[in-house]
């Protein structure tokens, strides 16, 4: 087993930009950034359009815009001490995007003003939390050189969903009416994201003595 991982280790010690695009740790790592991002800033572009549906003015509209955002900041704080405490990310990431999934596919379904926005704040916390805790998991299969292809290659496909997931929202509320579906659909991306994380083959030991040598410094 240990001779195994020195292998894969230092197979993708010199990874090119190429070469990370076709490997299958770093697309499942992409993919779950993707389904991240697809449900942070397709909910995020139209949330003050959310609220604004309730009924309220364009200064209570930015105010309440803002108060998800209050509760992501301590949900971040507070799930990313538990992981650095527990040592441990797979599971923390893929219960941030089942928090998110859950705040975000619910909000869809319920009419009540105070209700939504408590699941909209709700959803927050868990995308908020998602990328602290996320990023270490390439750096406990990719070292030296390889990491900076890696990264890049995580990130670049991961933000293409910055475009699809507004692009899907709009294109459904144009659609049907209303936003229900659209949300629905941005809680699948969170499901699936949650699903790929959990099937990662992590070394665990790497990953809690990276967390080690980050707590550190």
């Amino acid at each position: 087993m240990q001779a195994t991982e020195k292998r894969n280790k230092e197979k993708v010690e010199h990874l090119s930009l190429f070469q990370a695009l076709t490997d299958s740790r770093i697309l499942l790592c992409a993919l779950v950034y993707f389904c991240l991002n697809a449900a942070s800033y397709g909910v995020a572009f139209f949330l003050p359009t959310i609220i604004k549906n309730f009924g309220v003015s364009d200064t209570q509209t930015g105010l309440l815009a803002a108060l998800p955002f209050v509760f992501g900041a301590i949900g971040m704080v507070l799930l990313g001490r538990h992981s650095d405490r527990t040592m441990e990310r797979k599971g923390h990431v893929a219960v941030a995007l089942l928090m998110a999934a859950i705040g975000i596919g619910f909000s869809g379904l319920i009419s009540n003003p105070i209700i939504v926005m408590a699941l909209l704040c709700f959803a927050q916390i868990g995308v908020s939390a998602v990328p602290a805790m996320f990023w270490p998991l390439p750096a406990s299969f990719l070292t030296g050189a390889s990491a900076a292809a890696g990264i890049a290659a995580i990130n670049s496909l991961g933000n293409l969903s910055g475009f699809a997931g507004p692009f899907a929202m709009g294109y459904l509320k144009d659609l049907t009416g209303n936003f229900t579906v659209g949300l629905l659909l941005l809680a699948g991306c969170a499901v699936l994201g949650a699903a790929v994380v959990m099937s990662l083959r992590i070394d665990a030991k790497r990953e809690q003595s990276l967390g080690e040598v980050a707590l550190a410094h």
